[in-house]
């Protein structure tokens, strides 16, 4: 497929028009006028509830719906039923991932069932599969057990992602504060360990991390769409609906999160998709939907194509050592739409971008030669 006159996203931003080959089976030549090529972004940290949650998501719904939102590579948690923190359970989600419509990477759990006790074994993880070991969805770990977690991982090879919120404290900031002083505290003097720090939401933790990579310590951390872009005022508006995990905090908190993503303190954006079914939510249950509204979120940042590029395609490959391998999405970064949700083809729900008008949008998504989506431009 031969794209004309289309911007390509790279590390040095956008470039100028240009004609660009994509290998994409059976699809058409087209004047792509206005549009931006750029390689398939990758999501660091995706809740696929698969198996255990077959209401809130699927391995194949999951991988729909991140596709449909561009990305053609995402990281799917241990916090599953049961939690993946066997070889024998890793190794079965691998086999079913081969058939997706997008690569899937698992992440094992670093301790047993998540409970912060028991390390699971990271090596035979690795060699099941895994790209990385978490207990995203707890931070039950003591900070010795987190020192032991880690240089496991370092042994084997794997960075360890970490939910950062010490859960004697709480949702509030100090939570957040704490455990990120933790995990730094744990890293110190650790040879070949590396750590990533999950769904930052708070401006005293951004400077903490700030501090520790000036410090040269081998520590990567990420924010989430709807943490740059809304704030703890959205969420009082949203009732229930609103509740997330960490929760969405005040505008200045916000804005430092903003200005460490510029700077490189937050070296990626990750979505933390996490599918509810709707009675969930009015229940209570914490998370949003992630993949499908994370381009136009991202894009009304108004953040340069490089900051773009780094925190969406290079940098999350880089941070769990995967490739990057003929995957594209084209995006028409002038179309205007409003979300709504029952069009996701998640079967989660739960955005709190519903009724929001966001500018910019997925047209096509291409994996291992595949296009695998495609929408209809609507100002063709």
């Amino acid at each position: 497929m031969r794209l004309h006159h289309v911007r390509v996203l790279g590390p040095g931003g956008l470039s100028m028009p240009q004609t660009v080959e994509v290998n994409a089976e059976g699809a058409r030549d087209r004047d792509a006028t206005g549009l931006v090529l750029s390689p398939g972004w990758m999501d660091l940290h995706a809740h696929l509830r698969d198996p255990g949650f077959p209401q809130k998501e699927t391995l194949l719904s999951g991988a729909t719906s991140a596709a449909v939102g561009g990305f053609t590579h995402v990281l799917a948690m241990a916090n599953t039923d049961p939690v993946t923190d066997s070889p024998d359970r890793l190794q079965s989600l691998v086999a079913r991932s081969e058939a997706l419509p997008i690569r899937i990477g698992f992440v094992g759990a670093v301790t047993v069932g998540l409970e912060g006790q028991d390390l699971t074994d990271a090596d035979a993880l690795k060699a099941a599969g895994a790209v990385a070991l978490s207990d995203d969805g707890r931070h039950a770990m003591t900070a010795i057990v987190l020192r032991h977690g880690l240089e496991a991982a370092a042994e084997a090879g794997l960075p360890v992602l970490i939910h950062a919120q010490a859960e004697d404290l709480g949702h509030g900031p100090d939570a957040e504060v704490a455990a990120v002083k933790d995990a730094l505290d744990a890293l110190r003097n650790l040879s070949g360990a590396r750590l990533h720090i999950q769904h930052m939401s708070t401006r005293r933790a951004v400077e903490l991390i700030r501090n520790a990579k000036a410090e040269g310590l081998p520590v990567t951390a990420e924010a989430t769409p709807h943490h740059l872009a809304l704030t703890d005022q959205d969420a009082w508006a949203m009732g229930p609906h609103g509740n997330v995990n960490p929760p969405l905090r005040s505008p200045d908190d916000r804005d430092a999160l903003r200005h460490a993503l510029v700077d490189g303190v937050i070296d990626v954006i990750a979505t933390d998709h996490a599918p509810h079914e709707r009675s969930a939510k009015e229940a209570g249950a914490y998370g949003f939907h992630g993949f499908e509204t994370a381009v136009g979120v991202i894009l009304g940042l108004g953040l340069d194509g490089r900051v773009v590029y780094r925190a969406c395609v290079s940098r999350p490959r880089e941070i769990v050592g995967q490739s990057l391998e003929d995957e594209w999405i084209l995006i028409d970064p002038h179309e205007e739409w409003t979300v709504e949700a029952s069009s996701f083809r998640s079967r989660g729900k739960n955005t709190p971008f519903q009724g929001r008008r966001l500018r910019g949008r997925v047209i096509m998504t291409v994996c291992r030669g595949q296009v695998v989506t495609e929408r209809v431009l609507q100002h063709a």
